[in-house]
């Protein structure tokens, strides 16, 4: 088990990634997809192979589960099934959104505002769903920079976006601890240079990129 208090005392940034690292957003991303999709004449069900689109940004699911849709129906599709994920995140009760928040996450964060550490999210998720999902799950106002896809030109494995976040939060790779949870991810928090832990409490994927790991934030 990593301690992550006495870790923390050599950083001074911490990067998250969002889906499936602080928040278990992945099966209400599929729910939304699905509507799309069956509008679209595809039947798939989409909560139920999870495992088989892990870490895999939306571009890359539909052009997978739908290789006739052009570019541009592709990225249609993508615009509404974020209003469908976004009207779900309204409706959820208060008591289901416990549900899918990582263990210990909050604790974890009043650690580091307390400790004076940096924050931020780096997500492959849209700049809108970044948004939306830490403010639905009020982790928001926790986040000093909070990035989705749109933010860099290349997105995760590629390092790109953790470099820009920490280029943001002022800091270098040494001094920064990363939180991710897929394949694609961990490729991308280990090139950037930067310490990385891999969260496995939601996980889809037993791969390891030699990385330490822990199940949730319980510390």
């Amino acid at each position: 088990m990593t301690d992550l208090k006495t870790l923390l005392q050599s950083h001074d940034a911490v990067i998250f990634d969002m889906d499936g690292t602080i928040v278990n957003t992945e099966p209400l991303h599929a729910r939304a997809a699905v509507i799309v999709l069956k509008k679209l004449g595809y039947d798939i069900d989409l909560e139920a192979c999870l495992d088989q689109f892990y870490g895999m940004t939306d571009t890359a699911v539909l052009k997978l589960t739908c290789p006739t849709l052009s570019d541009d129906e592709i990225t249609k599709a993508i615009a509404e099934k974020n209003e469908h994920l976004v009207e779900i995140f309204q409706n959820l009760a208060d008591h289901e959104k416990s549900n899918y928040i990582t263990p210990g996450l909050f604790a974890f964060l009043d650690f580091l505002k307390q400790e004076k550490k940096s924050i931020a999210v780096v997500s492959a998720s849209e700049d809108i769903i970044v948004e939306k999902t830490l403010e639905c799950f009020s982790i928001n106002t926790y986040i000093d920079i909070k990035m989705g896809r749109d933010q860099t030109i290349l997105t995760k494995p590629h390092p790109e976006p953790y470099l820009e976040g920490m280029k943001r939060l002022k800091t270098h790779p040494l001094k920064t601890l990363i939180f991710e949870d897929s394949p694609t991810g961990l490729q991308s928090a280990i090139a950037s240079g930067a310490n990385v832990i891999r969260i496995t409490g939601f996980a889809h994927s037993d791969e390891v990129l030699h990385t330490k790991e822990i199940k949730n934030f319980l510390f």
